[in-house]
């Protein structure tokens, strides 16, 4: 039998350590030049004012679309706005930061989220004040955020403070989908549109095969009236009690108001609308009910996109622009409706 050197034998914890730790540094290696790749890319938008896939302040994006609750109270933290827009999809297409008064606390972002709903209206709340720069909130409230509509995962409590945003940033630079994104596969848009840095999108004219379609999706069985969401509600307006606060009912089209009868609902939207209003009058605030008898009923959903809407819900800026006049907001003068 041969006998091993013994210093051969010794040798091995070093050679296995030695592994170990080339190991290890090419692992962190990787995930540093990752995380610099993703600062310098920044597909989500949240580390840089006009990243490189950006043109002229705007971009596809589809991590915009399907993660924007982890991404717009980023952008809001970076930003650190005077005024804030808040609402649902209705907002983020409809109310263009650029229509306000200039005379407004500065810069304006529009922090509308998609299928926003009334419980994570105090988590936005809390978000503002601990950002600290808000002076004005402005806030667009659609039907179906008091409803039992299906809710996506709710935006996170702990985004409302510095620790949570700075862990998010940490997950967004280390995201097992960085090398996707950073090829521009998060570019890749699934919803048409683009995104401007301060939260608002572009949205293009629908053909009459997506209003349709958008239309018949609408899920009015479900938008059945659990007034208990309205004490997220008071509870939001407890945690912004001090600013300039602006509250308004949302348009709704004439096509979506006849969906709503149909699916035996105009009574539960009537009897929201009055408890939004005592709601109201219980933080001293004024309501402004934009909900009917507007001068934009104009749409068709069987004839694609119309002048003042995108689709059944979602109105465009002229509109927006509008309303934001109601609220005495707007800049500019406000061109009528036909």
């Amino acid at each position: 039998m041969t006998a091993v050197p013994s210093s051969a034998i010794l040798d091995q914890p070093f050679r296995g350590r030695g592994f170990a730790v080339t190991f290890v540094a090419i692992v962190a290696g990787v995930l540093l030049l990752t995380a610099a790749a993703t600062l310098w890319r920044d597909p989500f938008w949240v580390f840089r004012a006009a990243p490189p896939w950006t043109q002229g302040g705007a971009g596809a994006s589809r991590l915009l679309d399907t993660q924007m609750r982890r991404i717009k109270p980023l952008q809001i933290a970076n930003l650190r706005p005077g005024t804030l827009l808040v609402g649902s999809s209705v907002t983020y297409r409809g109310l263009d930061p650029r229509d306000l008064e200039p005379g407004l606390p500065q810069p304006a972002y529009n922090a509308g989220i998609a299928s926003l709903m009334a419980a994570e209206l105090p988590v936005l709340a809390a978000l503002a004040r601990d950002v600290g720069s808000v002076r004005r909130v402005v806030i667009g409230l659609d039907y179906y955020m008091f409803t039992r509509m299906p809710p996506p995962p709710p935006l996170r409590p702990d985004l409302a403070s510095r620790l949570g945003r700075a862990e998010m940033r940490l997950k967004l630079m280390f995201n097992s989908d960085a090398p996707e994104n950073l090829r521009g596969g998060g570019q890749r848009r699934t919803e048409p549109g683009l995104w401007r840095g301060d939260g608002f999108k572009i949205t293009p004219d629908f053909d009459a095969a997506l209003t349709r379609k958008i239309a018949a999706a609408q899920g009015v069985a479900a938008m059945v009236y659990e007034p208990s969401r309205l004490a997220a509600f008071d509870a939001a307006l407890d945690r912004l009690r001090g600013l300039d606060v602006a509250l308004y009912l949302s348009p709704v089209s004439g096509a979506q108001l006849a969906l709503l009868a149909e699916g035996g609902r105009r009574p539960e939207f009537e009897r929201w609308r009055m408890d939004i209003a005592a709601v109201t009058v219980r933080h001293g605030l004024t309501l402004y009910d934009l909900a009917t008898g507007h001068p934009f009923d104009d749409f068709d959903p069987d004839k694609g996109s119309s002048r003042f809407w995108v689709d059944n819900v979602h109105f465009k800026p002229e509109v927006g622009h509008w309303v934001l006049a109601q609220l005495g907001l707007a800049s500019g003068a406000v061109a009528p409706a036909p």
